[in-house]
């Protein structure tokens, strides 16, 4: 293996590593975005539910 060849692979290899990073990185972004849209969708489910009682009973 050239000198030339070597580098290229260790270049190659350097990339893959950051292309995990910034996957894992945007994995966490989706994990966190999609728990804050649960949460989201619980704060209107709950808000929904107290419009509804308040209606009946007000």
């Amino acid at each position: 293996m050239s000198l030339s060849n070597a580098e290229n692979q260790i270049r190659i290899a350097r990339q893959q590593l950051s292309q995990r990073d910034i996957n894992e990185s945007l994995l966490k972004v989706a994990v966190e975005l999609l728990a804050e849209c649960k949460r989201l969708d619980d704060e209107i489910r709950r808000v929904r539910r107290d419009v509804q009682v308040g209606r009946r009973f007000g």
